[in-house]
């Protein structure tokens, strides 16, 4: 599937979403999508299913039915993953989601930041450094954090497809190569 094709589906869902009558916000919406999302990690078993082309549309809304009664699903979410299904998309639901969650953070004026760090960091260290990021971007952020014990000291964050390295081994290294540059 492209990104395109992708992209139908979230516009899809973008505009049945916004609909005053749907009874759902968008970030609710997400969190549905997200949660479908990990029941297809978590269950190789179902995911196979969903995907087989020899199980009957009909069986696999069933069986989709049946979960969805235990986790409280909101019907225009399972109308919406009905149709996924039914048009063999499931093995690409990963890109319709992270196609969503893209659509709602342009909503929202949120960026995404994957951040590694040293060592853990308290909360308040976490909240100070989204905040000079949300300074610097404009934008309301929203942090993932990865431990990576090979940076020393200091962070790496990586913002879209720009990375800002102020991490102790990168400094290091600087200092190392500019040490090397200079005749005594």
């Amino acid at each position: 599937m492209t990104r395109a094709v992708a992209n139908r589906y979230v516009t899809a869902l973008a505009d049945v979403v916004l609909e005053p009558e749907s009874g759902l916000t968008p970030e609710a919406a997400m969190g549905h999508l997200d949660d479908f999302g990990l029941l297809l990690l978590d269950s190789a078993e179902l995911a196979a299913v969903l995907r087989s082309p020899a199980v009957p549309p009909r069986d696999k809304q069933a069986l989709l039915a049946a979960v969805f009664d235990r986790g409280n699903v909101p019907q225009l979410i399972r109308n919406f993953l009905f149709i996924v299904v039914e048009h063999r998309r499931t093995a690409n639901f990963d890109l319709i989601r992270r196609g969503f969650r893209e659509w709602l953070d342009e909503r929202l004026n949120r960026i995404e930041l994957e951040i590694r760090v040293a060592a853990e960091i308290e909360d308040d260290q976490k909240a100070e450094i989204e905040a000079r990021l949300a300074e610097i971007t404009g934008k309301r952020v929203r942090a993932c954090y990865t431990v990576d014990p090979s940076l020393l000291g200091g962070s790496v964050v990586q913002i879209g497809s720009t990375l800002y390295d102020g991490s102790l081994r990168s400094t290091l290294g600087a200092l190392t190569r500019d040490m090397a540059g200079r005749n005594p």
